[in-house]
């Protein structure tokens, strides 16, 4: 498994930016991770906006795995 050594939201791109090595870096686009994702009600993309945010590093992570972040908007909807 890769180890990210650095994420971060950029709000001009709307993208959470990773490293991985000095040479190797990811952009996740925001808009298109999110667009993926169903959502109970409108306002649960609340969730991803503020997981991008304040916790890139697992936005990252989430969003590089299958239903990765479907699964953590089904549970902050059971968890709220």
């Amino acid at each position: 498994m890769t180890k990210i050594i650095f994420a971060m939201y950029n709000p001009e791109t709307d993208c959470v930016e990773v490293s991985l090595n000095e040479n190797i870096r990811i952009y996740f686009n925001c808009q298109k991770c999110n667009a993926s994702v169903r959502l109970n009600e409108p306002s649960d993309i609340a969730y991803l906006t503020r997981l991008a945010r304040e916790e890139p590093r697992l936005y990252a992570k989430l969003a590089s795995k299958d239903d990765g972040m479907q699964g953590y908007v089904e549970a902050m909807g059971e968890f709220n």
